[in-house]
């Protein structure tokens, strides 16, 4: 699967995307703890929002191998 990152995410790993198989189809959760694996825990937070397919996603969304996944943090603004 294609996985995106954007915003400070991007600029804090130094990649804008990256490609990732899994040998069956998993949870963001599942992802998002290899991803921690990778690159430490302090750039996947809690409140990180994430897509599939360019449609928000939760913890438990089932992804394929064929889908893009997104991560992005928090919009603030003012």
């Amino acid at each position: 699967m294609r996985i995106l990152y954007f915003a400070s995410l991007k600029e804090n790993l130094n990649t804008s995307d990256e490609n990732i198989n899994f040998s069956s189809p998993v949870t963001i959760s599942l992802i998002k703890e290899e991803l921690v694996k990778k690159y430490g825990e302090q750039y996947f937070p809690k409140n990180l929002l994430c897509a599939v397919n360019h449609e928000i996603a939760s913890e438990a969304t089932i992804v394929n191998n064929e889908d893009e996944v997104a991560f992005f943090p928090p919009v603030t603004g003012g």
